[in-house]
């Protein structure tokens, strides 16, 4: 009798096990399953509150429920992975899959991308719209594959202007200041021409610089100076619109041209979307931010007459002209 119950025991400890591995397997092949087979990272210098770093969760969810799982992007914001320069090299050797960069640093790699940066280039954003969603973009991004990054979209980035601890209305006001801007050589040149001292630094060093006087102000957008908290060390805002450089949407050229033509069509496409949303949300955002900057002690202010910062500049384009070709800066200014 004992031998019995001690065998139905055996039996009932091995129905356990039994169970027990089944459910582990179980478990592994649901993993194994849900596992994406491909995992990338991209990687922005905006912080999450941005409406670019917003039309970039838009491309990864949407890339994700397109490929029932098998695409995860991982989103890394607000420069937790390094500076611009840092990204573009990164994807262009392949140890970061996507970045959303500024094209006017791209312009290193790519010449006849300067062309975007060029000043008072842009009549407004309907002006850039046509001409980068044209053949003019399609030669700058066949120029940028030559280089050796996809680039997907241009993206709206708005109108840069001057942000400053006092109020610029002509190029006199810049002249002995020290402005921050990117690493583009069409900027650096534009502020110098405009009477003040470009000062290339990377996005995350410029609040401190402002806060310790080793700048005088920077150049940039309205959502930018509200995503990291400039009219806190800088109140005035005025009006040069002297830029408008998009930022692009770049890939690992290997990567993709690797892709099977499914995967490839289907990144390309929610690029698009994301680029729309992103222009959508960055025209709905001005206004608003704007509002927002004056309730916390902005001071915003037009230039005078904008002629005279055209003049100041002049000398830029003539001087970009042998490396993105006359051809090109006409073909951008002639549309309509």
């Amino acid at each position: 009798m004992n031998e019995l119950i001690y065998q139905l025991e055996e039996v009932f400890v091995m129905k356990k096990k039994l169970i027990a591995l089944a459910a582990l397997l179980l478990i592994m092949t649901s993993f194994a399953i849900a596992a994406p087979k491909y995992n990338w990272k991209l990687a922005s210098v905006l912080p999450e509150s941005h409406p670019v770093h917003q039309a970039l969760v838009f491309f990864a969810d949407e890339l994700a429920r397109k490929s029932n799982g098998d695409i995860k992007v991982t989103l890394f914001p607000a420069g937790q992975l390094g500076q611009e320069a840092d990204y573009i090299q990164a994807v262009k050797i392949g140890s970061l899959e996507f970045s959303k960069v500024s094209s006017g640093p791209l312009g290193q790699y790519a010449p006849t991308l300067q062309v975007v940066s060029l000043p008072l280039i842009w009549r407004d954003l309907d002006h850039q719209h046509k001409v980068l969603q044209g053949q003019v973009g399609k030669q700058l991004m066949a120029d940028l594959d030559k280089a050796g990054f996809k680039g997907l979209v241009f993206m709206d980035a708005g109108f840069r202007s001057i942000t400053a601890k006092k109020p610029i209305y002509t190029p006199a006001d810049l002249k002995g200041l020290k402005i921050r801007v990117m690493q583009s050589k069409p900027l650096i040149d534009t502020i110098n021409a405009l009477g003040a001292t470009a000062v290339p630094m990377g996005q995350s060093e410029v609040y401190s610089a402002l806060q310790t006087n080793v700048i005088d102000g920077w150049e940039n957008n309205e959502p930018t100076v509200l995503s990291f908290n400039m009219q806190e060390v800088a109140k005035y805002f005025s009006y040069t619109r002297h830029s408008s450089i998009p930022d692009i949407l770049i890939m690992n050229k290997k990567l993709f041209d690797g892709l099977p033509k499914n995967i490839q069509t289907m990144v390309e496409e929610t690029a698009f979307e994301a680029m729309q949303k992103h222009n959508q949300l960055w025209g709905e955002m001005i206004d608003k931010t704007v509002a927002e900057l004056k309730a916390k002690g902005m001071i915003f202010n037009e230039v005078k007459d904008i002629t005279e910062f055209q003049k100041a500049c002049a000398g830029v384009w003539k001087e970009f002209e042998p490396i993105v070709g006359k051809d090109l800066i006409d073909a951008i200014v002639n549309t309509k």
